[in-house]
């Protein structure tokens, strides 16, 4: 094992490639890493800060993620798509990624003094949980069936058995994307998945999840690990599930907004209403504290709370009768909003 010796007056240039490729980070950490750090050292450079790490300020780090939250035009090489202010999550995220850094070169000597120390990234107000309706996932899943059925036998297979497998265990896109056969319970009762910060967890697979399951593996093209492939034996990329999300939708008639992550709102919102416990759901989403679970508590609160006003509506009774009670159509009076 060759000893990396340190550099008396580090660099950014010197330490991000460090920071980067230390052991025990996962290959998409790693990627996430290297694609924030690539562009405050190039903000860095733009802006003529000194090049000895330890001058870097508190102001310097502010500077760098102001220039994030208000320039639409952000980085040099961007797609079109990405010519949008950032949200104050994606702020938050840099934020946090630039905070990390320094905490790492600090613990590990490069500098004596942190200049996030006391330093808070900014909020990320994160948007409220907007899961699927009942009536989307049965659209989606009926279209699926449709094309099995009437002509792209493969296709509406394999999609419905993603669009199962979503729903039925709660998976990031990229952990999805990512399982192997080899990942695979023979009993196909369970997967193993590798989520964030390379943390292995099992989720198990119930009935009609594995029924979709083993009828996608029978027609499945031979060969390779891959779990997902494409009709001509071709692995399928995270990014394709993703456009191929949007089209079922157009397809079956949906005019909400959301994506695939839309599916693990669904799962974690219908497991609760269903009678689960947050921390065995914390547990199954791979979240390491209940923070974010207890986003979906919230919502199924408020779901609750507007039912019970249609049900118990003060006005109601004292106009109607104190035996009126009005029923939703969809059992807790919540609407979808359309964009």
């Amino acid at each position: 094992m060759v000893t990396q010796l340190k550099p008396k007056n580090p660099t950014l240039e010197e330490l991000i490639p460090r920071f980067t490729t230390r052991p025990g980070l996962a290959p998409r950490s790693r990627e996430y890493y290297n694609n924030i750090l690539a562009k405050f050292l190039w903000y860095a450079r733009t802006q003529g800060w000194p090049t000895d790490l330890s001058l870097i300020t508190r102001e310097h780090i502010r500077d760098f993620l102001d220039y994030v939250a208000r320039e639409k035009y952000r980085w040099p090489e961007s797609p079109r798509s990405w010519y949008r202010l950032a949200s104050p999550a994606t702020v938050h995220h840099y934020g946090v990624v630039v905070k990390g850094f320094f905490n790492w070169a600090e613990a590990e000597e490069y500098i004596e003094g942190n200049p996030c120390l006391r330093f808070r990234p900014p909020s990320p107000h994160y948007k409220e949980v907007k899961p699927y309706s009942d009536e989307e996932v049965q659209a989606m899943l009926q279209q699926c069936e449709a094309d099995a059925r009437f002509g792209f036998h493969f296709l509406g297979l394999r999609n419905k058995t993603i669009i199962s497998l979503f729903i039925d265990t709660g998976l990031r896109l990229a952990e999805l994307a990512d399982i192997r056969l080899s990942d695979l319970d023979p009993r196909l009762q369970q997967i193993q998945v590798v989520g964030k910060g390379a943390k292995m967890r099992v989720v198990p697979i119930s009935g009609e999840a594995r029924k979709a399951l083993r009828h996608y593996l029978e027609i499945r093209p031979p060969g390779g690990d891959r779990l997902w492939q494409t009709s001509a034996g071709q692995p399928l990329s995270a990014y394709s599930i993703q456009i191929m999300i949007q089209r079922l939708k157009r397809r079956a008639g949906i005019r909400g907004g959301g994506g695939p992550h839309c599916f693990r709102h669904y799962f974690a919102t219908r497991y609760l209403e269903n009678g689960g416990d947050l921390n065995t759901l914390r547990l199954l989403l791979g979240h390491s504290t209940l923070a974010m679970v207890l986003k979906y508590s919230r919502y199924i609160d408020v779901k609750k709370a507007l039912a019970g006003h249609q049900q118990f509506s003060p006005l109601d009774s004292l106009l109607r009768g104190n035996n009126y009670h009005r029923q939703s159509n969809n059992g807790w009076g919540w609407q979808r909003r359309e964009k």
